[in-house]
């Protein structure tokens, strides 16, 4: 009985993909720690092999940090034993088998029962299709959960903002974006903002740069880090004439991660990697997002880093990027 009602939830959300729908149900404050997952999976599905591959992608390391953190803080439990106290957590994944499906398909519902929520449904007719199907959509999977823990803080820093650099940010470059009220220090450049909560621990930094768009491909990583290492070496130098941040490199090769991304309706080039002060000690994890504002004719690029040596950084990194996402 308990299965049938869930495989009709399973419907519903499946039909409701992508939809915002009206309700007059009470929707309340969704819960769990940050970037905590709910994984609700079908007890034959875990018994199974395929609990190898749905654990490859929802404990899969972040990639770009300098120490192993998993994606997510996972919570488990199997669909017979998921309750009412369950469904109010912000970002739930369901992987269910379902036989009347002729294939496996993915579903996304938000806020069904809390706010803000993510719900996604991975339905298969066996397991030997659910298995293919999580192996060959196990990206897809990871950036509808990972990118909900980031939409998620949006509303809160555009709520709670340093204002400080939001205006500088203006003045320099005519933008507006929102960074966590605890950024305090700014430098100006030519075309270039830096903004810093400027602590030892848990430091947090954002720089926001333009330069003029010529034609060439924005999606070349190889030039993007040329750019890149060019740009913050004159306007993050060090103490002594021998430092400057750079991108870290081994055996000349930036040890960054990029892909083409289209994100709020633009496409852009999302660069992940280790940032480093030559002939020094710090160093850290950044995320970058690089665009073309072909109207203006110039290359746009955000970038969040983080310098906390003795903690972790994944949700500080998330907080980054999520502010990258307000850069208007």
């Amino acid at each position: 009985m308990k299965k049938t009602m869930f495989l009709l939830l399973v419907a519903v959300l499946l039909t409701a993909c992508n939809n915002e729908t009206k309700t007059t149900k009470t929707i309340v404050k969704s819960k769990g720690l940050p970037s905590e997952l709910m994984l609700v999976v079908d007890r034959e599905v875990w018994t199974t092999d395929v609990q190898d591959t749905l654990n490859a992608i929802v404990e899969a390391q972040v990639p770009g940090l300098m120490q192993a953190e998993k994606m997510f803080r996972v919570t488990r439990v199997f669909t017979r034993d998921y309750a009412p106290t369950h469904s109010t957590f912000h970002t739930i994944l369901k992987v269910v088998l379902d036989k009347t499906l002729k294939e496996p398909i993915t579903g996304t519902a938000r806020d069904v029962n809390a706010r803000p929520q993510l719900e996604v449904v991975v339905a298969a007719p066996d397991i030997d299709q659910l298995r293919t199907y999580l192996s060959r959509n196990a990206q897809r999977i990871q950036d509808l959960l990972s990118e909900a823990q980031i939409e998620f803080r949006v509303p809160a820093l555009k709520k709670k903002y340093s204002k400080k650099v939001s205006d500088d940010l203006k003045e320099v470059l005519g933008m507006t974006v929102c960074v966590p009220e605890n950024f305090v220090a700014t430098k100006k450049g030519q075309d270039f903002l830096w903004g810093s909560t400027n602590t030892l621990q848990r430091d947090q930094n954002l720089v926001v740069y333009t330069y003029p768009w010529q034609g060439e491909d924005v999606m070349d990583a190889d030039l993007f880090v040329q750019r890149r290492d060019s740009v913050i070496k004159l306007n993050i130098p060090g103490e002594r004439p021998d430092q400057w941040m750079q991108t870290v490199r081994e055996k000349d090769v930036p040890l960054i991660i990029s892909r083409p991304r289209t994100i709020g309706g633009r496409q852009v080039l999302e660069v992940r990697g280790l940032w480093e002060m030559r002939n020094g000690a710090l160093g850290g994890p950044f995320v970058s997002m690089a665009r073309v504002d072909t109207a203006a004719a110039k290359v746009v690029v955000a970038e969040g880093w983080v310098y906390s040596p003795s903690t972790d950084k994944r949700d500080l990194l998330r907080q980054m990027e999520a502010a990258l996402r307000t850069l208007r």
